[in-house]
C-alpha cells in the first residue's frame, strides 16, 4: 500500500521515521548535548504525556532536543478536550501562544509503536485458518509519529498533572548575593525566578532561573546564577562574544566560558563545593568532542572566562 500524499510505501515511511530519530541522536551527540543531572527540582520532574504517564527515555531526549522542557505535553485531540474547542472550525487555535509574527508554535514530534493486524498466510500465500475455519491473525509493531505541544508554553489549556515542587531550606549567601545584585543593577539586566528552567535571553537581556528553594543547595543555586550571568556578560553591549547570533560551532565555546566563569567566581568567594565541581565536570564533558577537535578552545575559554568574571565583579580588567 502506498500513501496517497507521498506515494511512499509504509515500509519507506517507517524507514524515514527511524532514520530521522537516528539522525537527531547523532546530531545531539555530535553537538555534545548529553543530559546531565539538573541541580534543581523542576515543577514537573519529567516529560509527561496527557494521561499523566512519563514519556520514554527516547521521547524525553527528543523533546529536550526540540527545545522542550520537563512539562506536560498534549496532542491536538487532548487540546480540543481541555479547551472545549474544535480544530475543524478553527476555535481551538485561539488558545495557542502565538509568536511575535503571529504564527502558531511549531509542534514537537514524539514516536510510539502501535499494533497492526494482518492475516497469516501459508507457503502458497493462502490465509491460514484455525480449527473453526476463521482466519488466523497476527500483529506487527508499527512506528508512528505524533505531534504534541507543551502546556503553558505552546498552548493555553489547563494542566492535569501539576506536581508540587520539592523544596529545600536554602538561604542566600550574602557575598554571592551582593555580587549578583550589584552586577544586575550596574548593567540593567532583568532577573526573574521561574519553575523549571535556567537561561539567559539576549533579546530581552533577562536572566531567568528556578528559585533558590528548588536547588539542592545554596551553592548550586549561585553556581547556576553565575553561569547565566557569564552568558549575559557576552552581550554585544558588554564583552561582545557574539552570543546573540552564535552558531553551532561557537556554542560549545560559550558554554565552556560560562561554566568556567561560574566556577571561578564560586572558588574565589570560597563557596565552591564538591558537588559544584562534580556538576561542572559533568557539564563540561558535554563539550569533550569539540575540545578534542580543537584543544585551543579551552585556552580561549579560560581567557574569556577571566574577563567575564572581572566584568561581573565590576573591575572590567
Amino acid at each position: 500500500m502506498a500513501y496517497k500524499k507521498t506515494n511512499k510505501t509504509a515500509k519507506q515511511v517507517q524507514s524515514e521515521i527511524v532514520n530521522e530519530i537516528a539522525d537527531r541522536f547523532v546530531k545531539c551527540l555530535s553537538e555534545g548535548i548529553i543530559p546531565w543531572k539538573m541541580p534543581w527540582n523542576s515543577k514537573n520532574s519529567g516529560f509527561i504525556k496527557s494521561d499523566g504517564k512519563p514519556y520514554s527515555f527516547l521521547n524525553s531526549f527528543l523533546l529536550a532536543f526540540q527545545g522542550g522542557s520537563p512539562n506536560e505535553y498534549v496532542t491536538m485531540l487532548e487540546i480540543e478536550k481541555r479547551t472545549k474547542s474544535s480544530a475543524k472550525d478553527g476555535s481551538v487555535w485561539a488558545h495557542f501562544n502565538r509568536t511575535a509574527d503571529g504564527k502558531i508554535p511549531k509542534s514537537k514530534k514524539v514516536y510510539f509503536y502501535t499494533r497492526v493486524e494482518y492475516t497469516k498466510k501459508d507457503s502458497e500465500g493462502k490465509p491460514l485458518l484455525d480449527e473453526k475455519g476463521n482466519e488466523v491473525k497476527g500483529f506487527y509493531p508499527y512506528l508512528k509519529a505524533s505531534s504534541v505541544w507543551e502546556v503553558g508554553v505552546d498552548i493555553n489549556c489547563p494542566k492535569k498533572f501539576d506536581k508540587p515542587i520539592q523544596t529545600f531550606s536554602n538561604n542566600q549567601i550574602a557575598e554571592c548575593e551582593k555580587v549578583l545584585v550589584e552586577y544586575l543593577a550596574r548593567e540593567g539586566i532583568k532577573f526573574e525566578h521561574n519553575g523549571s528552567q535556567a537561561y539567559y535571553s539576549p533579546s530581552k537581556d533577562l536572566i531567568s532561573v528556578p528559585s533558590i528553594e528548588q536547588f539542592h543547595s545554596s551553592e548550586l543555586y549561585y553556581g547556576t546564577v553565575f553561569h547565566e550571568c557569564a552568558h549575559s556578560s557576552g552581550h554585544s553591549k558588554r564583552l561582545n562574544r557574539n552570543i546573540e547570533k552564535r552558531d553551532r560551532s561557537s556554542y560549545s565555546q560559550e558554554e565552556l566560558v560560562a561554566e568556567i566563569c561560574s566556577n571561578m567566581l564560586l572558588h574565589d568567594m570560597g563557596y565552591a563545593t564538591e558537588q559544584n565541581d562534580i556538576d561542572s565536570k559533568a557539564y563540561v564533558q558535554n563539550w569533550a568532542k569539540a575540545i578534542k577537535c580543537d584543544p585551543s578552545i579551552v585556552e580561549k575559554a579560560c581567557r574569556q572566562a577571566v574577563k567575564a568574571a572581572n566584568y561581573i565583579y565590576g573591575t572590567k580588567e
